[in-house]
């Protein structure tokens, strides 16, 4: 498959769009929880506040931009802004005090609601934290007329209008198609977020922020690596030159963060223009090879064997895998050389190089293991990324039903020096054989 269809095809399970996508389940559980908890702060709220409330959705998930966590340790987010029709400022009303009434009801709701909890205070929301991968923020603010809307922050009131961002980057493009690319490409750009920022105690380029960059440079294209590739460079030279993203409606700075943030923001969108600019010199093969590694588990699984597909760097060797099988009590079953095993459900397995002497000793292996399949999509586990030293080992469980893959790069120096891919059936736990059954007829004449 090229690198464009692997990017985005329309009704493929298996692109990188499509691996990007919440599954249905996770995102009906996580509606059916906004409705819930809407409709318990109606109440709540109004009685509270002795006012009209009302609640409209806004973020990634209004924008239709929402992608799936990076793990299963990881949430998504879904943004509930509540407005309230009346004018606390000109009463000597606080925004803390706004802020702490709505935790309280938040904290009411965790008590009949074993599912969640409170997150801790954010400066701009209050919030809950759900078991089932699921964040829900609720910004508060008040609304008097329509032109003025501000938010709740434990600094005080600020203005602000979600809503009219939103029309703004609805009302970017005026062709659907157009508009379709435009979320697709946020999308591409929140991933590459997501692995970059993983486990980083810096703070995150905002997704409202890549939204506004995209809307203002996307490069329009039937093909979309092309258009991610050249969007990203665009944004890459504009925040280069200024790192600034301007709201559209007040001209403040969406990325304001302090100077270690955006030194380490400057190194990965750096690393992010480079990657993108040898794409555009590459083939299609080794354009493949660029994003799997570029987008990790979220890509597709690319083989490394037939003609056709993702070409390996010149001056490669192949690691020499061997697979060591056991059961689900840790009992040693068998251990194989081979590019592809199956399994149960409930074994283990241990990936090994064998020719660790054809490689400099302070290589360094890429285990990336990708999971295929509603199973892994509905647990939030479609994959995951781990770097070991060349000397050890990568163990991983057989957990869900479905053809998997477990692919292997051994890196030296930031060159890619070895490739391998192992492809992992696994199947159910248990299966019952049955005698096959011979029909002799109904007896009747």
């Amino acid at each position: 498959m090229s690198c464009t269809n692997l990017f985005y095809l329309k009704d493929s399970d298996e692109t990188l769009h499509s691996r990007l996508t919440l599954s249905k389940l996770l995102l009906n559980k996580g509606v059916a929880r906004k409705n819930e908890l809407i409709e318990f702060l109606r109440v709540e709220l109004k009685e509270a506040f002795d006012c009209d409330v009302r609640f409209w959705i806004q973020g990634s998930y209004k924008s239709h931009t929402l992608i799936r966590p990076l793990d299963r340790y990881s949430s998504y987010d879904i943004d509930i802004g509540i407005y309230l029709f009346f004018d606390p400022e000109s009463e000597g009303i606080e925004a803390a005090d706004i802020k702490e009434t709505l935790k309280d009801a938040l904290i009411s709701y965790t008590n009949i609601n074993d599912e969640c909890e409170l997150q801790d205070s954010k400066n701009a929301c209050e919030g809950l934290k759900f078991k089932s991968y699921l964040t829900i923020d609720t910004p508060i603010y008040y609304c008097i007329e329509k032109e003025k809307v501000r938010l709740a922050t434990d600094s005080g009131w600020i203005d602000s209008d979600p809503k009219s961002i939103q029309d703004y980057l609805t009302n970017s493009f005026d062709k659907e198609s157009d508009r379709a690319l435009m979320k697709r490409v946020v999308r591409y750009l929140k991933a590459w977020a997501n692995i970059k920022w993983q486990n980083q105690k810096y703070k995150k380029i905002p997704s409202l922020a890549l939204n506004v960059l995209v809307a203002e440079h996307l490069h329009i294209n039937d093909c979309d690596d092309v258009s991610f590739i050249e969007t990203a460079i665009n944004i890459c030279e504009k925040l280069e030159f200024i790192f600034k993203v301007d709201s559209p409606l007040d001209g403040s700075n969406l990325v304001h963060m302090p100077e270690e943030d955006q030194a380490f923001a400057h190194r990965q969108l750096d690393s992010l223009k480079s990657i993108c600019i040898a794409s555009q010199n590459s083939d299609d093969a080794d354009r493949t090879f660029i994003f799997s590694n570029l987008f990790e588990h979220y890509f597709p699984q690319v083989s490394f064997n037939e003609e056709g597909q993702a070409g390996l760097p010149t001056l490669t060797t192949v690691p020499d895998l061997s697979v060591s099988r056991y059961d689900k009590n840790g009992k040693h079953i068998e251990t194989i050389k081979s590019d592809e095993i199956t399994v149960f459900k409930g074994e283990s397995m241990t990936f090994s190089i064998n020719n660790k002497t054809a490689f400099p000793p302070d290589s360094n292996i890429h285990w990336t293991v990708r999971n295929i399949g509603d199973q892994a999509s509905d647990s939030n586990d479609i994959g995951h990324k781990t770097i070991t030293q060349l000397s050890n080992s990568e163990k991983r469980g057989a957990a869900y039903t479905g053809k998997h893959s477990m692919e292997c790069i051994v890196v030296a120096n930031g060159s890619v020096k070895g490739v391998n891919l192992v492809n992992v059936n696994v199947k159910p736990a248990k299966t019952v054989q049955r005698k096959s059954k011979i029909f002799k007829g109904s007896g009747r004449r």
